[in-house]
């Protein structure tokens, strides 16, 4: 008996780290941040845009590799301006730009630097990689 009675702290504290990460995660909100192997990252909703050229669209789903976790407030914060800027930057490409490996990286690059502009944060204080979960060009 008294082995359990020491458990139910841990047990709860555990329970409720639990339920607040599903929280995060499960939020309506249009991010949800969580810690990684390779620091805290921010999760987008996806994306699907027209291409420049209107016959093709493009369906992206990404999460930012952040400098911090108040970074991740800070997108949740202003995710309207910051998916404002993801959409116009998104639909200026060209389906074909976005098919190569090298366009791809490009894109990585142009999304780091426009979402740390949007934050008006610098990339070591910021949004420091991007990871596409899903990339469909129709």
């Amino acid at each position: 008996m008294m082995l359990k009675k020491h458990l139910y702290p841990f047990l709860l504290c555990l329970a409720l780290s639990l339920s607040s990460g599903m929280a995060l995660a499960n939020s309506g909100g249009s991010a949800s941040a969580s810690a990684s192997g390779g620091g805290a990252t921010a999760k987008l909703e996806a994306f699907v845009v027209n291409l420049s050229s209107t016959e093709r669209y493009l369906q992206l789903s990404m999460a930012l590799q952040i400098a911090s976790a108040e970074v991740g407030d800070k997108i949740k914060l202003f995710m309207p301006k910051v998916r404002h800027t993801l959409i116009l930057l998104l639909s200026s490409k060209d389906g074909e730009q976005l098919q190569s490996l090298d366009g791809k990286h490009q894109l990585m690059e142009e999304i780091k630097n426009g979402v740390n502009k949007t934050l008006d944060l610098k990339e070591r204080d910021g949004v420091t990689d991007v990871f596409f979960e899903n990339f469909v060009i129709q």
